[in-house]
């Protein structure tokens, strides 16, 4: 259960805190200060809440829930900042937790169904050209779907399709996925090597 000081985190700052200094800071040099004032947290929500909601979404396929993972996520995550090692990718470790979170549900829900992906050669771009003052949440389920690519992508496995929304919907390198994921990076490349010739199989199926 989040403590009212956790719950703050998701309220947006009214001290001027969220100034452009702070905005101009990278990832490493942020949490560095939220050590020592975690009220600063909030940034952290304000710059991954968007890219954090869209791939618990994509995974999960339910919004209610992915918004209550995604606090989940943010809650952990705060809880757990003193022990990053900030020698380490930020985006790789807040990832990896929201990882966990996705898994440890669909095994309690033993969920079959995943939510549609769009067509991962033009996802890139949609993603790069979303307004960011645009809800971040709703930008990213109004996204046009090809129902080819979602008929595709429902027939894989989950160790297919995780790697597919990490890979080209979050941009991560296999590095970075090797990290979140917790696999050597050779296994990472067989994955979405595999994941690639399944989709193929799966779409021209459809055709």
């Amino acid at each position: 259960m989040p403590t009212q000081k956790e719950k703050n985190i998701f309220l947006p700052t009214s001290d001027g805190s969220n100034n452009s200094q702070i905005t101009s800071l990278t990832d490493n040099e942020l949490v560095k200060m939220i050590k020592n004032n975690p009220d600063l947290f909030k940034e952290i929500t304000v710059r991954y809440q968007g890219k954090l909601f869209a791939y618990l979404y994509r995974l999960i396929g339910d919004k209610d829930e992915a918004e209550d993972l995604l606090q989940n996520v943010f809650i952990k995550s705060y809880r757990n900042i003193e022990s990053y090692d900030t020698s380490r990718k930020f985006s790789s470790w807040i990832y990896r937790i929201a990882h966990n979170e996705a898994v440890n549900h669909i095994k309690r829900k033993s969920l079959k169904r995943f939510v549609s992906i769009e067509s991962i050669t033009s996802v890139k771009d949609k993603i790069d050209s979303a307004s960011a003052e645009d809800n971040a949440h709703e930008s990213w389920i109004r996204k046009e779907t090809s129902k080819e690519v979602d008929d595709a992508i429902k027939k894989l496995p989950f160790k297919y399709r995780q790697v597919l929304v990490l890979r080209y919907y979050s941009d991560k390198s296999y590095e970075e996925i090797s990290e979140i994921l917790g696999k050597p990076v050779n296994t990472v490349g067989t994955l979405i090597k595999r994941a690639k010739d399944k989709l193929s199989v799966e779409l021209d199926d459809l055709k």
